[in-house]
């Protein structure tokens, strides 16, 4: 058999395979990062790292614990500026930011500020929450994505943006997402690679988030990711949130 028909042979053969669904797709991929008996043992997650720009220069220290029912505690550290914090007890949410003379200021804010600004540091979660999307997911075939090839399935979102999931074809692992945003240039693709995926505890999970914006590279990377590890009080609200609940319950 000559190569030239062994390459048509097989390319027939690929067109002919039928498409994983995204059910088979986000089973694989939650089997791969140690199955879902290992995550709902999670109870806490613990995350620390670093972002640096596309210079390579860090720019913000980000350490992230949270817990089940929406408990959360976060910082962020701009360097050379200043620090933000925020959290939540799972019913009261809050921000802590320097005033204009550098004194911690706190403010009570909506817990959907909280959840949007932890899936932009924990993408754990953003990819243990697509099973509950499965019928806005459609899978679309295979391409290269991050230098690997991937099952690429297409998500529709309410707010009418793009977006995409790739899954390695190999590992089964999620590789990462794509979605196009607005910008005062037009539109702008904005790729996050999932990399550097180590063992924790009985789980497989990231270390490395980039984010390429239009061939601009920022990364995340975190020097420390636990679970389990969190203690209860740790999301005990702070004294200044206690008395800004009570004053805001006040008839």
């Amino acid at each position: 058999m000559t190569p030239v028909l062994l390459t048509a042979i097989t390319a027939a053969l690929a067109v002919q395979a039928p498409l994983p669904t995204p059910a088979d797709l986000l089973s694989d991929a939650i089997q791969a990062m140690g199955g879902r008996r290992s995550i709902e043992r999670v109870e806490s997650f613990h995350l620390h790292g670093v972002m640096r720009l596309p210079s390579g220069r860090a720019a913000v220290e980000i350490e992230l614990s949270t817990g089940r029912d929406g408990r959360v505690l976060a910082s962020q550290t701009f360097l050379r500026i200043g620090q933000i914090r925020f959290g939540s007890d799972g019913e009261t949410a809050w921000e802590e930011t320097p005033n204009a003379k550098g004194t911690p200021q706190y403010n009570l804010i909506d817990n959907k500020a909280i959840d949007s600004r932890v899936r932009q540091i924990n993408w754990a979660e953003w990819i243990t929450m697509l099973p509950g999307r499965i019928d806005d997911m459609t899978v679309i075939g295979q391409e290269v994505f991050d230098g690997e090839q991937a099952w690429s399935v297409a998500i529709n979102n309410v707010d009418g943006r793009a977006e995409s999931a790739f899954f390695s074809t190999t590992t089964r692992r999620p590789l990462g997402r794509r979605t196009v945003e607005k910008s005062p240039s037009g539109q702008a693709v904005v790729s996050v690679y999932f990399r550097d995926w180590r063992p924790v505890g009985d789980l497989q999970l990231l270390h490395t988030v980039v984010f390429d914006r239009d061939g601009a590279l920022v990364e995340l990377a975190f020097d420390r990711v636990e679970i389990n590890t969190v203690p209860a009080d740790r999301f005990d609200l702070p004294d200044a949130v206690e008395h800004l609940k009570e004053e805001a319950e006040k008839p």
